[in-house]
C-alpha cells in the first residue's frame, strides 16, 4: 500500500529545506542546522493539519524569502567583523568584478533561487483532478393559493436554485457523503493508526472539496468534486449528486406520506363523527314520530305541500275576485231606478228568460193599450181592460227585477263566507304546519349537521385519492441527474504553466532588486579611498 499522500509532500518539503540549508555558512550550519530543520519539520506538519497542501504552499512561500535574506547576513557576519558593511559586500561580490557582473551575478543567484523554489514546490504540491456532475432541477408541485408557473402547475420559488446549492452543501448531505464513501478513515492521514477523522471535520474537508455553480439560463446545476485522486474525485461527485436525488425524493415522499396520513385520522374522524350524528337524527326521528315525507322535507320550514298552498291561493283569489265583481254588480244596480234597473240587470247579471217573457207581454199589452186608446176613449172597458193588464206586466217585471237583486245579494253573501272560510282554511293549515316544524326543528337541524359532516367526508375522501395517486406517481421529475461525473484524465490543479511563469516574474523583480543594490553598493567602496591613505 503506498504511503498517505501527507506524508509524500511532508517527506519532499523536509528533504528540500535540509538541501537549501547548505546555503548558510558552515559554522552556523552545524550550529543550528539541525534545530532549524526540527523547526521546519513541525511546522510542516501544523500547516498540513490546518490546510493541507495549501497549508504546505503558504508556509514555502513564508519560508523561501526569509531563507535566502538571513543566509545573506550569515555570510555577511562571518567576515572580518572590523571591516564595515559596505566592505563585506564588497569582498562578497569580489572587488575585481565590474558593477554590471556584480549585478548579473547576483540577480542569477536570486532568480534561480526564486524560480528554483517556486518550481520545486509547485512539483512538490500533489496534483488534483476535478470530476463533474450535471442535476436537473425542478420545483415541487403548487399547494392551494400558491403561484405557479405557466402551464406546468409547478411552485414558482425564486430562491429556488440557491436554496438548492445550500442542501447540496449542507451537513445532512455531505455526512451521507462522507458515510457512503468512508471519507474519515481514508483521510485520516497522520493519525494514529485505526483512528479515523471526526464526521466534521472531514466533513469540512468534503465542503473544501466541492464546488457548485449554475448553468447559466438553464434549470441545470453543475457539481466539482476535486481530489488527488481522479476516481475518488467522480466517486464524491457522483456519490453527491446520488445523495441529494435520493433525499430530496425521500423528502417530498415522506411529506405526501404524512399528509397522507393527517387526511386518513381526518376521515376516521369524520367516520366517527358521522356515525354519532346518524344516531342522533334516528333518535329524535323515533321520539318525534317524524314520518317519511317529513324526514325527506330535510330543513326546518313548513312542510305543507307546495302544490297544495299554491291552489288553495290560487282558489282564494278567484273567490276573493269573483266576490269584488259580485259587489260592485250589486251596488252600482241599487243606484239605479226601477226602469233603469230592469234594463241594466239583463247585461249585468245576464240574460232571465221569464224577465224576457214578462217584457214580451208587457210590450204586447202596451202596444194594444196604444191601438184601443186610438179608438176607444180612456174610460171605456177595453181601454180599461188593457190598461190593466199593462200595468199587472209592469208590476210583474219589477218583482222579478227585484227577486233577481235578492239573488245577487244572497250569491254575493255566500261568495263572502266561502272567501272567509277559505282563508280560515289557509290560516289553519299554515299555523299547525309552522307548529309542526318547531316541534320538527331539532331533527331537521341534526340532518342538517349529518349532510354537512357526509359532504365533508366526501370532499376528505376526494383530496385523500388524489395524495394517494400523487404518491403512487413516480417522483424522480424533481431531481433528475443528466451527466455522471466519470475519472478525469488530466489534473486541473496545481496549473504548473501559470505557476512557473509568476516564478520567473518573481525571481526577476527580485533578482533586479537585489542585484541592484549590491552593484551601488559594490560601486561605491570602489570609488571611496582605502582609511590608511586618507589618515596618511
Amino acid at each position: 500500500m503506498s504511503p498517505p499522500e501527507g506524508n509524500i509532500a511532508l517527506l519532499r518539503s523536509q528533504r528540500l529545506f535540509e538541501r537549501l540549508l547548505a546555503l548558510y555558512p558552515k559554522p552556523h550550519l552545524e550550529k543550528y542546522g539541525p534545530a532549524m530543520a526540527q523547526l521546519f519539520r513541525d511546522q510542516c506538519r501544523d500547516a498540513w493539519r490546518s490546510r493541507r497542501a495549501w497549508g504546505l504552499v503558504a508556509l514555502w512561500f513564508h519560508v523561501v524569502p526569509d531563507l535566502v535574506a538571513t543566509s545573506i547576513l550569515e555570510h555577511l557576519s562571518t567576515l572580518n567583523g572590523k571591516k564595515t558593511m559596505l566592505e563585506k559586500i564588497s569582498e562578497i561580490t569580489s572587488p575585481g568584478l565590474t558593477p554590471l557582473r556584480t549585478f548579473l551575478t547576483v540577480f542569477a543567484i536570486v532568480f534561480l533561487l526564486v524560480f528554483g523554489a517556486t518550481a520545486v514546490i509547485t512539483f512538490l504540491l500533489p496534483e488534483t483532478y476535478a470530476s463533474v456532475v450535471r442535476i436537473k432541477i425542478e420545483p415541487a408541485a403548487a399547494t392551494s393559493g400558491q403561484p405557479t408557473l405557466p402551464a406546468t402547475g409547478w411552485a414558482y420559488d425564486p430562491y429556488l436554485i440557491q436554496t438548492e446549492f445550500e442542501i447540496l452543501q449542507s451537513s445532512s448531505v455531505l455526512g451521507e457523503v462522507v458515510k457512503r464513501l468512508g471519507l474519515s478513515a481514508k483521510w485520516a492521514g497522520d493519525r494514529e493508526e485505526g483512528k479515523a477523522l471526526p464526521i466534521p471535520e472531514a466533513i469540512q474537508l468534503l465542503a473544501a472539496r466541492v464546488e457548485v455553480r449554475p448553468v447559466r439560463n438553464t434549470s441545470l446545476i453543475e457539481m466539482r468534486a476535486f481530489s488527488p485522486d481522479p476516481s475518488e474525485a467522480a466517486a464524491i461527485a457522483n456519490t453527491v449528486a446520488e445523495v441529494y436525488h435520493y433525499q430530496r425524493v425521500e423528502k417530498r415522499r415522506q411529506l405526501v406520506q404524512d399528509g397522507i396520513a393527517i387526511l386518513e385520522k381526518q376521515f376516521q374522524e369524520h367516520e366517527q363523527k358521522i356515525h354519532s350524528a346518524q344516531l342522533e337524527v334516528d333518535q329524535l326521528r323515533e321520539a318525534l314520530g317524524i314520518s317519511g315525507f317529513d324526514a325527506a322535507a330535510g330543513a326546518s320550514t313548513p312542510t305543507l305541500e307546495a302544490e297544495t298552498t299554491r291552489q288553495l291561493q290560487g282558489q282564494l283569489i278567484t273567490a276573493e275576485t269573483a266576490l269584488a265583481r259580485e259587489q260592485t254588480t250589486l251596488r252600482e244596480l241599487a243606484k239605479l231606478s226601477v226602469e233603469q234597473r230592469r234594463d241594466a240587470i239583463q247585461t249585468t247579471i245576464g240574460s232571465d228568460g221569464e224577465l224576457v217573457t214578462l217584457l214580451n207581454e208587457h210590450h204586447l199589452a202596451r202596444q194594444r193599450l196604444t191601438a184601443l186608446q186610438k179608438d176607444y176613449s180612456a174610460e171605456s172597458p177595453v181601454c180599461q181592460n188593457a190598461m190593466a193588464l199593462a200595468d199587472e206586466t209592469a208590476r210583474r217585471i219589477e218583482q222579478r227585477v227585484e227577486g233577481m237583486m235578492t239573488g245577487l245579494r244572497a250569491r254575493v253573501a255566500v261568495q263572502q263566507a266561502a272567501v272567509e272560510t277559505m282563508k280560515g282554511l289557509l290560516e289553519t293549515s299554515r299555523a299547525a304546519d309552522i307548529e309542526k316544524a318547531k316541534r320538527n326543528r331539532p331533527f331537521h337541524e341534526a340532518s342538517l349537521r349529518l349532510e354537512e359532516l357526509k359532504r365533508a367526508r366526501s370532499v376528505l375522501d376526494l383530496k385523500l385519492s388524489s395524495e394517494r395517486l400523487n404518491a403512487a406517481l413516480p417522483q424522480t421529475a424533481l431531481v433528475e441527474i443528466i451527466d455522471r461525473a466519470s475519472p478525469s484524465l488530466q489534473s486541473v490543479r496545481p496549473n504548473k504553466p501559470r505557476n512557473l511563469f509568476l516564478g520567473a516574474l518573481g525571481g526577476i523583480a527580485l533578482g533586479a532588486l537585489a542585484g541592484a543594490a549590491l552593484a551601488g553598493g559594490s560601486f561605491s567602496i570602489g570609488r571611496k579611498p582605502p582609511a590608511a591613505a586618507v589618515a596618511g
